[in-house]
């Protein structure tokens, strides 16, 4: 997607390397962009293994989740867990990670005993996979997901992370949201090793009051989606825990030709992805390939917030109290911005610090702009 002279004309720091064997706070940070496909999608394997989804419309693309629960119609079920078993195979026997490949490869499944039949039907092929996504999380589902989680890791034969979702009314409605989130929260503190990412469905919170934004509205001028968010991050997102809790979706795509400028959706998803991240989000789920790049952006780290955040882990060994900014337009003080400073060095090490008088706007302007004219070739 950017080649060494974008990397040296943008970047002070370039994105690091990882793979889904990195440590579990740096793989959680780097799965940015997460993008959904079908288990019932016939030949996803081959596209995998040729390396589609890592170049071209998909260049940036760090996670690929196949999808068995709500992407695959009931009565496409039996077929799809089917597809998904074959296909995993087909991966395996390709020794496709033994290749050290970019993507990280998810499997969403709708409950535990489903994933038990996978374990059946698919057996060491879940070796491909770097996790399990557990729908609609509730106590009560968690305490099966879990054992499940550990008998696909030993058929496996390798470690499979868990990725809570959070979409279900216990988890919206006021009356039962904090019980239900300190309840889910014990859990997966209790897991946390396990635990990849923290993800929210504000696609399914929406229809439980029969909602749905429009293109030019963010997921926060929803209220009431906007407040069950804000408790997810206020339990979530402590500094103590090392949680990474990931984005929602935004449902609306844009396939024009024209600088993304022009196109009202991406230009909208921008504003969200800068509210994402101001807000504590890391990554978010994508239902586009056009989406890849806009999310992955929102994430690189200016030098302005790199060299702060340095500055006061550098200090903060040494003494506490006040520094002057390197750039002498705010004040840092040593104490209460070094949890901020911890997490700015780890995002910069998974997405790059840029040089100086570059935003990440930028860099996304050149990758749409050599993206459309790659277009008119």
């Amino acid at each position: 997607m950017l080649t060494d002279y974008d990397l040296n004309t943008f970047f002070k720091y370039s994105p690091v390397e990882f793979s889904r064997d990195s440590e579990r706070e740096t793989l959680g940070l780097a799965l940015g962009a997460a993008l959904y496909t079908p288990g019932s999608r016939p030949g996803f394997a081959a596209r995998i293994l040729a390396g589609d989804y890592t170049r071209g419309a998909f260049a940036g693309l760090a996670t690929l989740i196949v999808c068995l629960e709500d992407a695959v119609a009931d009565s496409e079920l039996p077929w799809a867990e089917k597809n998904v078993a074959a296909q995993l195979k087909e991966i395996e026997k390709a020794d496709y990670h033994g290749g050290n490949s970019d993507l990280a490869l998810f499997l969403r499944v709708r409950d535990a005993e489903q994933l038990d039949r996978l374990i059946c039907t698919a057996g060491s092929a879940l070796s491909v996979l770097t996790g399990i996504v557990f729908p609609k999380c509730l106590p009560q589902n968690l305490m099966e997901f879990f054992p499940a989680l550990d008998r696909a890791s030993e058929a496996a034969g390798r470690f499979l992370y868990a990725l809570p979702l959070l979409e279900t009314k216990e988890v919206l409605y006021s009356e039962t949201r904090e019980q239900a989130l300190q309840d889910i929260y014990d859990i997966l503190r209790s897991e946390l090793h396990r635990v990849l990412t923290v993800r929210v469905g504000a696609t399914d919170f929406s229809s439980l009051y029969g909602l749905r934004r429009p293109v030019e509205r963010t997921i926060y001028e929803v209220h009431v989606i906007r407040d069950c968010l804000t408790s997810v991050l206020n339990r979530f997102n402590r500094a103590e825990d090392g949680f990474v809790v990931s984005g929602p979706v935004y449902e609306h795509f844009s396939t024009a030709n024209g600088g993304w400028m022009s196109s009202k959706p991406e230009k909208v998803l921008w504003e969200e992805v800068q509210l994402d991240v101001l807000n504590g989000f890391k990554g978010k789920t994508c239902i586009h390939p056009s989406q890849i790049t806009i999310v992955n952006a929102g994430h690189i780290v200016s030098l302005e917030n790199y060299e702060d955040a340095m500055l006061i882990l550098s200090e903060g060994q040494k003494k506490n109290g006040v520094l002057q900014s390197p750039k002498r337009n705010k004040m840092n003080e040593v104490k209460p911005h070094l949890s901020w400073a911890k997490r700015i060095a780890a995002q910069a090490e998974v997405y790059g610090v840029l040089n100086e008088n570059y935003q990440p706007i930028d860099v996304l302007n050149h990758i749409r702009a050599h993206q459309f004219s790659k277009q008119l070739l």
